[in-house]
């Protein structure tokens, strides 16, 4: 939640609950639908981390700042390339989509290990500004030289929204549209602040995780009885 620490703060507040709420439902449902209950806490704590990053940006608390950046960057360069791939493969039970999710999920690894292992090794390969409101995570990545930035982003994008489309649940399709067009929206109207404003974006994602984890656990319910 790239706006302010109150906001960024508040978003955590909420999608944390949110998050637990979705857990409690996935219980109904199986063990296979935790992964997928557990991204609105996830994004809970991607947004404390960046609240963090707020405060010491105002206070001029250099190691602090790093250190709450390095939280942030690991979930926005790191685990959502992971975390997507590995619960679509969960879910998933054709074989020949579960081979593929799972071939997805360890390239997002090996991609994912390759973006954030050089901010834990050179720390300055990022550094944090907060321009026209908004948090810049200005970094600097071994692709760039000799990638353009766009098609680093798309390497990103079919890794992380490519398994919701595979999906056969419509519902995670349309989850999938809905963080596609988020990414459209940072990058057309964020791009100097692109990694915060999409993160705030794809949190909307949890809103819709709770819902659709709600509805199929009362119609479970209904079928069964309860």
């Amino acid at each position: 939640m790239c706006f302010s620490a109150t906001a960024s703060f508040t978003a955590a507040a909420l999608l944390i609950p949110m998050g637990l709420y979705a857990c409690k439902r996935s219980t109904d449902l199986g063990r296979r639908y935790l992964p997928l209950a557990l991204i609105p806490c996830l994004f809970g704590i991607q947004q404390g981390f960046e609240g963090i990053v707020w405060l010491a940006i105002q206070n001029q608390q250099a190691d602090m700042m790093q250190l709450a950046a390095l939280g942030f960057l690991a979930f926005s360069h790191g685990v959502w390339l992971v975390w997507l791939p590995l619960t679509m493969f969960v879910l998933e039970q054709r074989p020949w989509a579960k081979k593929l999710l799972l071939s997805v999920a360890i390239f997002g690894a090996l991609f994912g290990v390759s973006l954030y292992g050089p901010f834990l090794l050179v720390p300055d390969t990022f550094t944090v500004t907060a321009p026209q409101g908004s948090i810049d995570y200005n970094t600097r990545l071994i692709y760039d030289q000799f990638l353009p930035r766009s098609v680093s982003r798309l390497i990103y994008m079919m890794t992380v929204l490519g398994p919701l489309w595979l999906s056969r649940l419509a519902e995670l399709r349309i989850a999938g549209g809905v963080v596609a067009l988020s990414l459209v929206i940072a990058y057309w109207f964020y791009n100097y602040a692109f990694v915060s404003v999409w993160c705030f974006f794809a949190a909307v994602l949890s809103g819709y995780i709770v819902y659709f984890l709600h509805s199929i656990s009362s119609n479970w319910r209904v079928e069964e009885g309860y």
